[in-house]
C-alpha cells in the first residue's frame, strides 16, 4: 500500500460508503454493504490496476490517463455507442415480434456499458 495514496483511499471509501448507504435505503442493508464494498474495491483496482498515472500532487485526485489510456477509451467509447445504438432498434422489433414487456432503452444501454468494459479491458491487456 502506497502512503501516498492513504487520502485517496479515505476519499473514496467515504464516497463507497455514501453509495451504499443510499442503496440500502431503497434495496436493503446487505445489498447496500456488498455494492459499497464492491465499489471501494473497484476503486482501489483502478488505483493499482497500471491504467492510470498517479500524480502525488493532488492526492485527492490522483489518477491521470496517458496518452495510450486516452486512445483505448477513444475506441471502447465508439464500440460501445455503436453497439447501444444498434441494439435499440433490434431490441424494439424483437420485443413487438415475440409480443413481449420489455424496456429495450435499459437493455441497450447495459449492452453498451457491457461492451465497454469488455472492449476497454481487452485493448489494455493487448500491448
Amino acid at each position: 500500500m502506497n502512503r501516498a495514496l492513504i487520502p485517496y483511499y479515505f476519499s473514496r471509501g467515504f464516497l463507497s460508503a455514501v453509495f451504499g448507504y443510499l442503496v440500502s435505503t431503497g434495496v436493503g442493508l446487505v445489498t447496500g454493504v456488498v455494492l459499497g464494498g464492491l465499489t471501494f474495491l473497484g476503486f482501489l483496482w483502478y488505483a493499482h490496476s497500471g491504467r492510470y498515472l498517479i500524480d502525488y500532487s493532488t492526492p485527492l485526485l490522483p489518477l491521470r490517463r496517458d496518452d495510450r489510456g486516452n486512445a483505448i477509451r477513444n475506441r471502447a467509447v465508439v464500440v460501445a455507442v455503436t453497439v447501444g445504438g444498434l441494439s435499440y432498434p433490434a431490441l424494439c422489433f424483437l420485443a413487438r415480434l415475440l409480443s413481449i414487456n420489455l424496456s429495450p432503452g435499459g437493455l441497450a444501454v447495459a449492452l453498451g456499458v457491457v461492451c465497454y468494459l469488455l472492449v476497454s479491458n481487452w485493448l489494455f491487456t493487448e500491448r
